[in-house]
């Protein structure tokens, strides 16, 4: 019975729905529903709509350290809201991140298995998967943050690319890019594999969304003022995100300095540059050998899900980016039965890793304990290495 009724298509929908509507009904109850970031974007679309200033510092803003970092075209993509009214827009993005991460999981499932029938593996898998992210997805939520976003649109030029819809690809990674420049990686993934095409189209995009904001600010001025303002802040941002020994710095770059004798020496900002780019030397490295030399049917997209599950490896900043790890797991989820024990007990710590530490759960000190050591990180580090060890032991053609 249990297997007949896992084998529907709506039950992991269902599940979904019910975890957000449980989610919102706890915010409301406590009346913690504030969704802070998602107000930033509100703001500043408003500023835009005016022909106002965007980027100000937290003296000049009343939301004190919640400032907009992001590009001027990323802003307009957040005017729809401002017809609505900024409470009815909580309700509404929070409906948006719901049904986002569903099309993600539907997007992937397909991306995977093709049009495989929905039966008990595929449907428990999608679950589990929730379950596993489930800490990340509700800080989304309650944020109401554009992570979730951001990997939505990576899967999205994931099924572009697999699909050889290069336009598509170009303008999904175009927005993305506005909105964080995480999708250089997968670009170069591009340029690396020859997929000239979609590095194109990515680049008319670009030029085409980058003009976008003169609407609103049509004096040349104040258009050109807007970028050299958002390029101000980018390099605040970056300024403020260079000490490897942070316990909030989540970076492959900073494990390794924290967990081995590196701790121990006081890197100049030459040696830190240094270090890091022999690090992603031997990350490229790596990713060029499994490319290259060890080619299965389905290479291009396992090297597509791995890239997008480094860029909080790569990238100093919030801890529920680690959402950017779901492709990776959902792959890892459909093929599980395929792996040796000593690869299912990795693959689990690593999915306790990525998903275990929520604060009600664990409790303020262990959440604090596990934060410090980049729990996340390693949890991120186990999946990619399950994936390249068990790289010709699955494939995307022996779906069961």
């Amino acid at each position: 019975m249990m297997r007949s009724f896992l084998q529907q298509n709506y039950i992991w929908i269902i599940f979904l729905i019910l975890v957000s509507l449980g989610s919102l009904a706890g915010e409301l109850i406590n009346q913690r529903f504030l969704m802070s970031d998602l107000e930033v974007y509100y703001k500043t679309a408003e500023r835009m709509i005016q022909g106002e200033e965007l980027y100000r510092s937290v003296e000049e803003d009343p939301y004190e350290h919640y400032v907009y970092k992001y590009s001027p075209p990323a802003a307009t993509l957040f005017i729809p809201f401002v017809l609505t009214g900024l409470t009815i827009a909580k309700y509404i993005y929070w409906a948006l991140l719901t049904f986002i991460l569903g099309h993600i999981l539907y997007t992937l499932k397909n991306t995977f298995l093709g049009k495989d029938t929905m039966n008990a593996r595929i449907t428990t898998s999608l679950i589990f998967s929730i379950i596993i992210v489930g800490t990340h997805f509700f800080r989304e939520l309650h944020l109401g943050q554009v992570n979730l976003l951001l990997l939505w649109l990576y899967v999205l030029s994931l099924a572009s690319f697999q699909k050889n819809r290069a336009w598509h690809f170009g303008v999904i990674m175009a927005i993305s890019l506005f909105i964080k420049p995480f999708g250089l990686i997968l670009i170069l993934f591009m340029l690396v594999g020859r997929r000239f095409k979609e590095v194109l189209y990515t680049l008319l995009f670009v030029i085409i969304l980058f003009m976008i904001p003169a609407f609103f600010y049509p004096d040349i001025h104040g258009f050109l003022g807007l970028y050299s303002s958002w390029i101000t802040e980018l390099g605040i941002e970056l300024g403020n995100k260079q000490d490897l020994l942070a316990a909030g710095n989540h970076t492959i770059f900073s494990v390794l300095a924290r967990f081995s004798p590196l701790r121990y020496i006081e890197f100049s900002e030459t040696a830190r540059i240094i270090y890091q780019s022999i690090v992603l030397a031997i990350i490229g490295g790596l990713i060029l050998y499994y490319m290259n030399k060890r080619k299965v049917d389905d290479s291009p997209v396992r090297i597509f899900i791995i890239l997008i599950a480094i860029i909080p490896l790569l990238a100093f900043t919030s801890y529920n980016a680690f959402l950017f790890t779901l492709p990776i797991l959902i792959y890892l989820l459909f093929y599980f039965r395929k792996f040796v024990l000593v690869f299912k007990i990795l693959f689990i710590i690593s999915c306790l890793m990525i998903g275990g530490n929520i604060y009600d759960l664990v409790g303020p000190y262990m959440f604090d304990y596990f934060w410090g050591i980049s729990v996340y990180s390693w949890g991120a580090i186990g999946l990619i290495l399950v994936i390249l060890l068990n790289w010709e032991k699955i494939n995307i053609s022996q779906s069961e």
